[in-house]
Protein backbone atom coordinates (compact mmCIF):
# COMPACT_ATOMS: atom_id res chain seq x y z
CA UNK A 1 0.00 0.00 0.00
CA UNK A 2 1.50 3.27 -0.85
CA UNK A 3 0.65 6.97 0.56
CA UNK A 4 0.76 10.13 -1.17
CA UNK A 5 2.16 13.15 1.26
CA UNK A 6 -1.24 14.39 1.67
CA UNK A 7 -2.17 10.94 3.36
CA UNK A 8 0.65 11.21 6.03
CA UNK A 9 0.20 14.99 6.74
CA UNK A 10 -3.11 13.93 8.00
CA UNK A 11 -1.97 11.37 9.95
CA UNK A 12 0.31 13.59 11.14
CA UNK A 13 -2.18 15.62 12.43
CA UNK A 14 -3.59 13.21 14.35
CA UNK A 15 -1.04 11.72 15.98
CA UNK A 16 0.05 11.98 19.40
CA UNK A 17 2.80 14.11 20.69
CA UNK A 18 4.64 11.07 22.23
CA UNK A 19 4.60 9.15 18.86
CA UNK A 20 7.63 8.47 16.83
CA UNK A 21 7.67 9.91 13.17
CA UNK A 22 11.17 8.49 10.98
CA UNK A 23 13.31 10.35 8.42
CA UNK A 24 10.77 9.18 5.20
CA UNK A 25 7.96 10.18 6.91
CA UNK A 26 9.51 13.82 7.95
CA UNK A 27 10.69 13.83 4.07
CA UNK A 28 6.81 13.42 3.04
CA UNK A 29 5.39 15.94 5.66
CA UNK A 30 7.54 18.41 4.11
CA UNK A 31 7.18 17.47 0.61
CA UNK A 32 11.17 16.76 0.13
CA UNK A 33 13.36 13.90 -0.36
CA UNK A 34 15.20 11.96 1.98
CA UNK A 35 18.56 13.71 0.62
CA UNK A 36 17.42 17.07 1.20
CA UNK A 37 16.12 15.83 4.57
CA UNK A 38 20.01 14.50 5.25
CA UNK A 39 21.30 17.86 4.34
CA UNK A 40 18.79 19.39 6.53
CA UNK A 41 20.55 17.17 9.49
CA UNK A 42 23.83 18.09 8.26
CA UNK A 43 23.45 21.85 8.68
CA UNK A 44 21.44 21.45 11.52
CA UNK A 45 17.85 22.91 10.26
CA UNK A 46 16.10 20.21 11.92
CA UNK A 47 15.24 19.66 16.10
CA UNK A 48 17.58 17.01 17.75
CA UNK A 49 16.68 13.47 17.20
CA UNK A 50 14.57 11.48 19.76
CA UNK A 51 17.46 9.33 20.32
CA UNK A 52 20.79 10.79 19.09
CA UNK A 53 22.56 7.71 20.27
CA UNK A 54 20.87 5.12 17.98
CA UNK A 55 21.68 5.11 14.19
CA UNK A 56 18.28 5.22 13.31
CA UNK A 57 17.32 8.97 12.30
CA UNK A 58 13.47 9.59 14.32
CA UNK A 59 11.36 12.24 15.80
CA UNK A 60 9.16 12.96 18.27
CA UNK A 61 6.08 14.31 16.79
CA UNK A 62 5.33 16.83 19.76
CA UNK A 63 9.30 18.37 18.18
CA UNK A 64 8.40 18.56 14.92
CA UNK A 65 5.08 20.36 15.57
CA UNK A 66 6.73 23.01 17.53
CA UNK A 67 9.89 23.22 15.19
CA UNK A 68 7.05 23.71 12.34
CA UNK A 69 5.50 26.43 14.65
CA UNK A 70 8.97 28.51 14.64
CA UNK A 71 9.23 28.00 11.08
CA UNK A 72 5.71 29.46 10.46
CA UNK A 73 6.16 32.56 12.42
CA UNK A 74 9.58 33.44 11.57
CA UNK A 75 11.44 32.48 14.33
CA UNK A 76 14.74 30.60 12.97
CA UNK A 77 16.60 28.13 15.30
CA UNK A 78 20.32 27.76 13.41
CA UNK A 79 22.18 29.51 11.51
CA UNK A 80 22.82 33.28 10.60
CA UNK A 81 20.37 35.54 10.25
CA UNK A 82 19.99 38.22 7.45
CA UNK A 83 19.84 41.24 10.22
CA UNK A 84 23.68 39.85 11.33
CA UNK A 85 25.52 43.37 12.05
CA UNK A 86 28.90 41.66 10.91
CA UNK A 87 29.20 41.02 7.14
CA UNK A 88 30.47 37.41 5.79
CA UNK A 89 34.68 37.47 5.27
CA UNK A 90 35.09 35.86 2.00
CA UNK A 91 37.54 33.12 1.52
CA UNK A 92 39.49 33.09 -1.62
CA UNK A 93 42.09 35.53 -3.37
CA UNK A 94 41.04 38.72 -3.38
CA UNK A 95 39.56 40.14 -6.67
CA UNK A 96 40.71 43.75 -8.80
CA UNK A 97 38.13 45.96 -9.91
CA UNK A 98 36.98 45.88 -12.99
CA UNK A 99 38.49 48.64 -14.67
CA UNK A 100 41.62 48.38 -12.85
CA UNK A 101 44.17 47.12 -15.90
CA UNK A 102 45.80 43.53 -14.93
CA UNK A 103 49.56 43.48 -15.07
CA UNK A 104 51.83 40.91 -16.81
CA UNK A 105 54.10 39.04 -14.65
Amino acid sequence: MTSTPGDFRERFGKMAPEAIVNAEEVAQLLATTKGALRQMIHRRELPPTAFPEKRRTCWLVSDIRQWLQKKGSGQHTAGPSLNDSQPKSKIGRPRLPHNQPRTAQ
